[in-house]
């Protein structure tokens, strides 16, 4: 089965770890692919740095959004959405997390429940991101992270974002959030978190798998032009 890890961050924006520490730890960890996800700003600096790192393994350049709001969020998306590889949205302003779920241009909303004291979703915004095909980010940072008493509300508000998405068909997505070559994880210790949040074992295992793979596919597409918009492929 292939595993890829979306989200990581590197030193070229708010990560701890170069690229080529990353890269090694994944393959370590036999990732079939990885999503480098930095700032907008460093996007094609990031691409460079692919192709010199010349990887074993697939890397991909993404962003990472931090908004000020929605619209600054939707301003963002249209200045990277056609050089990106994948975009994911910095969740836990409410309305930026629902912004984020009503955009079809967000592959990933992240973390909707940082720095809250509820999960940052609710079955409106939820059904909008199933709609849309916004998948939901289980972020293994926030958690790793977290101390104590804030690890147990983040790791509620989490299982209620998976009740909510199991409920109303949104797609998951599990990562490590890493920052570090430290914070990477073997896929199947995600996995095993997932379940423990509530998710189905084979919904974990697709949440790392088939459904990251599916959307790298499609923007893979979309970028080399081979879909117009959605549900117009050309043919060859």
């Amino acid at each position: 089965m292939k595993f890829y890890d979306i989200g990581i961050q590197t030193s070229l924006s708010e990560g701890e770890s170069s690229l080529g520490q990353i890269i090694e730890f994944a393959e370590m960890f036999g990732f079939e692919g990885i999503v480098i996800c930095d700032k907008p700003e460093v996007l094609n600096q990031l691409k460079e740095a692919i192709k010199l790192a010349e990887p074993k393994i697939e890397v991909y350049a993404g962003v990472k959004i931090h908004a000020k709001n929605p619209q600054d969020m939707r301003n963002l998306i249209n200045k990277c959405r056609e050089e990106a590889d994948v975009v994911i949205v910095a969740g836990g302003d409410y309305d930026i997390n629902r912004a984020a779920c009503e955009n079809s241009k967000v592959d990933i909303l992240s973390h909707p429940e940082m720095g809250r004291i509820d999960s940052g979703l609710d079955e409106v915004s939820v059904k909008l991101a199933a709609n849309n095909n916004v998948a939901i980010e289980i972020n293994f940072g926030e958690i790793l992270h977290g101390y104590r008493k804030g690890r147990s509300f983040v790791l509620s508000h989490i299982a209620r974002n998976v009740m909510l998405c199991k409920e109303y068909g949104a797609h998951l997505i599990l990562s490590s959030g890493a920052r570090s070559k430290w914070d990477m994880r073997d896929p199947r210790e995600l996995i095993a978190v997932g379940t423990v949040l509530g998710m189905e074992l084979n919904k974990a295992f697709d949440s790392m798998s088939a459904i990251p793979e599916q959307i790298i596919l499609k923007n893979k597409a979309k970028l080399e032009g081979k879909i117009i918009t959605e549900g117009v492929e050309v043919v060859e």
